[in-house]
């Protein structure tokens, strides 16, 4: 073999390896990039999450309020991690959910229940959300009824997830429609154990949040 046959030979090899390893670098940064993201991702997702939780047991739209016993439309104070069971008929407020919703979404005149919104959460419009209550009723089988405009299932695709379950106390004088307020003398009966004049009952809300594809 001749001089220039070797020397192109080397050259050949030495081009081969060299594509052969920018392709590397270029699949390993594709890698890394993917992984940044996907991480990136997961992080946001948990940080909305764990915003909207808290929102959940503290926002004053959604949570019960303390009233003056003198005055059951004066609000002295929230409560925090205590939830208004929705104690109403469909038809009470329009007949569908999207309805009881939209009646109640920033308090009514009947002041009767305060649905749990995604904005209330915090939840930008490409996250969604789910909701299941257990507990929350006299009778510990039952679990209490709450409304929102969270997804009815949990997902099935979705990648990353935060998940909380949070333990609350739900209201739920469901027999007198009045789940939104609590005065000074049942949250005293609730202290002392009087389980006849407290309508609060333990619950758990399994929480998940994710974001949309």
């Amino acid at each position: 073999m001749k001089k220039g046959q070797l020397v192109s030979l080397d050259f050949i090899m030495s081009l081969v390896l060299v594509v052969l390893a920018i392709g590397l670098v270029m699949q390993l940064s594709e890698i890394e990039n993917y992984n940044f993201k996907d991480k990136q991702l997961k992080d946001e997702t948990q940080i909305t999450g764990k915003t909207a939780s808290v929102l959940m047991v503290n926002n004053p739209r959604i949570i019960c309020e303390l009233v003056d016993i003198r005055d059951k439309n004066k609000i002295i104070s929230y409560a925090s991690n205590c939830i208004p069971e929705f104690a109403l008929n469909l038809s009470d407020c329009g007949g569908s959910e999207a309805d009881c919703k939209t009646w109640d979404k920033y308090g009514n005149n009947h002041r009767t229940f305060k649905p749990i919104l995604k904005e209330f959460l915090g939840l930008p419009k490409d996250y969604s959300c789910y909701i299941k209550v257990l507990g929350g009723r006299l009778n510990p089988d039952e679990n209490a009824t709450l409304l929102s405009d969270c997804e009815i299932s949990p997902p099935a695709l979705a990648k990353n997830i935060y998940a909380i379950d949070l333990n609350v106390m739900i209201h739920s004088d469901t027999e007198n429609g009045k789940t939104l307020t609590i005065d000074k003398n049942e949250m005293e009966y609730c202290i002392t154990g009087n389980t006849a004049n407290c309508f609060m009952y333990p619950a758990t809300i399994k929480f998940l949040v994710w974001k949309n594809d």
